[in-house]
């Protein structure tokens, strides 16, 4: 078990679509030399925040520097896997990551959340750099989802797109599905992004806030 920090900053802009629209953005993507990098594969993540939602009201309120703390680990909810605490660090509108692996952990239930997290801790605690790196912190959320990646060789401009995720809170215990499509161009800060894409706006989305804000009883103060 170790650190690794990607110390690349890279710029993300994240459009919606609806399903019915998917195809529509494949057949754009194709002719526009993108291909499929990776097989599909399903991305799980189970996300950490103070009581106060702090994160949730620093992504609101548009504060330039923050921190994301999130286990992601990749493929069956269910199965025993390696899994990662991830540390996303956003500068401005420049994102790079922080990964921890933890070891091979097992999510049995989504109910069972909490003992989960006891592992995370042991995890985390055998490894004296990063003892009591989530002290004040709880999962706040649970969310899964399927990814497809594209990638231009010519410009090094990757998409992914993310569809039929759910959304699950530990401590309401309620559900959410999302029905639309999240695409994201992701890109390192010296590449000349324009989206050519039909129809694609440019949208402020956070898998984490939404689902926070729709699954909880947190209710932002302005």
């Amino acid at each position: 078990m170790g650190e690794h920090q990607n110390k690349s900053y890279r710029y993300e802009r994240k459009f919606i679509i609806e399903q019915s629209r998917l195809n529509d953005l494949l057949s754009s993507l194709y002719s526009s030399s993108y291909n499929e990098k990776y097989s599909e594969r399903r991305i799980n993540n189970i996300y950490y925040d103070d009581y106060n939602f702090s994160a949730v009201s620093e992504n609101l309120d548009g504060l330039s520097e923050r921190k994301k703390y999130r286990v992601r680990w990749y493929g069956e909810i269910y199965e025993k896997s390696n899994k990662v605490l991830e540390i996303k660090v956003k500068n401005e509108f420049l994102n790079h990551k922080i990964n921890i692996k933890l070891g091979p952990i097992q999510l049995n239930n989504l109910t069972q959340i909490v003992s989960f997290n006891k592992e995370v801790i042991q995890s985390l605690n055998s490894q004296k750099k990063h003892y009591n790196l989530l002290l004040g912190k709880r999962p706040t959320l649970f969310n899964s989802y399927k990814r497809r990646y594209f990638e231009n060789n010519q410009s090094d401009i990757r998409i992914t797109i993310d569809q039929d995720l759910s959304f699950f809170s530990p401590i309401t215990k309620l559900n959410l599905k999302e029905k639309n499509i999240i695409i994201e161009a992701k890109f390192n800060k010296d590449v000349n992004f324009s989206n050519t894409f039909k129809h694609l706006s440019l949208t402020r989305y956070s898998k984490y806030v939404k689902g926070t804000l729709y699954t909880s009883f947190f209710a932002p103060i302005y």
